[in-house]
């Protein structure tokens, strides 16, 4: 699915909520990019809102690295980038990054491995990554004379990771307690895409689109805080074609689309009356261009699904295979097979044997 149009979407809408609700800084909790090395796509429009937000409108920006960026990279030219107003946090290696602006101070720790923590702090006995968190935090030196805001990237307990977190760690070993926080009046964190709030001054903005069909029904924003009183409130954000789910029988879908004027969204179908197969597929997809995935009714207690990138590289043996035990439940015997191969054969040669 590219998101690369939706990227720029989303980045010339943060420039008009800069502009309208006169924004001074603006936080990024880590996950710039999806890969450490980066396509030539992904930092052009990087590069571009940058230059729109620190040279144009001369707004700070505030960037701690995450789990997905290549943090030596990102924070390259570190001091050159500080003139400009764009502080980043590379490694935890180098310390604790603190901005001081105007009433707030902003601390910029960006993600970090346990053995990273173990390195800097060897007198400290450190089992785990919530420890690790509190060994660093516990290092960090508040600002006496400001309000103080902590910028981080991690998997805080009792979060909600959506089905796009994929690098949400299993089994709770890297998450962090929201306790661990405390004395910072404000947490900003990133790593998960579900828009969220844990214990009241702790919460992930989430993602600016939407990365998978669980956020198909979530409304994307980003956060606006007034360090005053940090009030804050969410400026809803939209994508110009929306993930969408729908869900029905096969013929009701059908006469839905005839009059739906959202018909370029990418879309996954659920039917409640039929299996999943390809006939169907490609009829939908005369309708529905950007249709990713298509999900039938049970079939011997588990759901049929079959996705378009699955579909496009399937041979007509594997068609006509799927077709059968959708249909019937059981495997096309070799004769069946055989005669399949040569109805194939006959009309790859236009319906002339000899």
């Amino acid at each position: 699915m590219p998101l690369i149009e939706e990227q720029r979407r989303f980045l010339k809408k943060l420039c008009e909520i800069v502009d309208v609700e006169a924004i001074d800084v603006i936080v990024i909790a880590g996950d710039i990019f999806d890969h450490a090395v980066s396509n030539s796509d992904a930092i052009a429009l990087y590069n571009k809102a940058m230059t729109a937000l620190c040279v144009e409108r001369r707004k700070t920006v505030l960037i701690c690295a995450g789990n997905h960026d290549g943090a030596a990279r990102l924070a390259a030219c570190n001091a050159l980038l500080e003139q400009a107003g764009l502080y980043v946090a590379g490694s935890v290696r180098d310390g604790v990054k603190r901005i001081g602006l105007a009433d707030t101070a902003f601390h910029l720790l960006p993600y970090f491995s346990i053995d990273e923590v173990r390195y800097l702090y060897p007198e400290d006995e450190i089992k785990s990554y919530d420890e690790a968190m509190r060994t660093i935090l516990r290092h960090i030196e508040l600002d006496q004379e400001r309000n103080n805001i902590l910028v981080a990237h991690c998997f805080v307990t009792g979060a909600q990771p959506s089905e796009s977190d994929r690098s949400a760690m299993v089994g709770g070993a890297n998450m962090v307690g929201a306790d661990a926080f405390s004395g910072f009046d404000y947490v900003a964190l990133g790593h998960l895409h579900r828009a969220q709030e844990i214990g009241g001054n702790v919460r992930y903005s989430g993602s600016p689109v939407k990365f998978s069909f669980a956020e198909a029904n979530t409304q994307k924003s980003v956060t606006i805080i007034d360090t005053g009183d940090f009030s804050r409130r969410e400026a809803a954000l939209s994508m110009k074609r929306d993930l969408r789910l729908i869900k029905g029988d096969y013929n009701e879908i059908l006469d839905a689309a005839e009059t739906d004027g959202r018909r370029e969204d990418y879309l996954k179908i659920e039917l409640l009356d039929e299996y999943a197969h390809v006939e169907i597929l490609n009829t939908l997809r005369n309708y529905y261009p950007n249709l990713l995935s298509l999900v039938g009714k049970q079939l011997h207690n588990a759901e049929t699904s079959l996705s378009v990138e699955t579909a496009s590289s399937l041979q007509p043996e594997d068609i006509m295979m799927m077709f059968y035990r959708e249909y019937t439940g059981e495997e096309p015997s070799e004769t069946q097979m055989e005669w399949f191969r040569k109805a194939v054969e006959f009309e790859q040669k236009g319906g002339d044997m000899q």
